[in-house]
């Protein structure tokens, strides 16, 4: 048995204090397919879930919402409300970002595959 601990910072470079100690689970990876797993899990964490648009959406309409969001984020009785029903403080993911972040997903067909397999509930494939 091994005693084995690492976090994966969410985003990247952004390590809660009491675990600046541990490495980051990507200092472990050694394939470039491992680096960009790692790359995949931490995106989908830090988005969380998307606000997506159908393609062919008019910019005008897409700029209207993105400020929507943005002034909304901004409330302080929306992070009052969030805090006060989440228990959290509300770290809200401001659509540029949310937008660089989703572009940046890597899309090798084989790191999503592998992907697919971890978040499976079936037996871990071989390393």
């Amino acid at each position: 048995m091994v005693d084995f601990h690492a976090v994966i910072e969410v985003p990247k470079g952004s390590k809660y204090p009491r675990f600046a100690h541990l490495a980051d689970i990507e200092s472990f990876t050694k394939p470039e397919r491992e680096r960009r797993l790692v790359s995949m899990f931490r995106t989908f964490r830090l988005v969380g879930s998307p606000y997506i648009l159908p393609p062919g959406t008019p910019k005008a309409r897409v700029e209207i919402l993105a400020e929507a969001m943005r002034k909304t984020f901004k409330d302080p009785a929306f992070l009052k409300d969030f805090k006060k029903i989440a228990g959290a403080d509300p770290s809200p993911l401001m659509p540029e970002e949310q937008e660089k972040a989703v572009r940046e997903l890597p899309r090798d067909p084989e790191v999503i595959e592998l992907f697919k397999k971890l978040s499976d509930a079936g037996p871990l494939p071989p390393r």
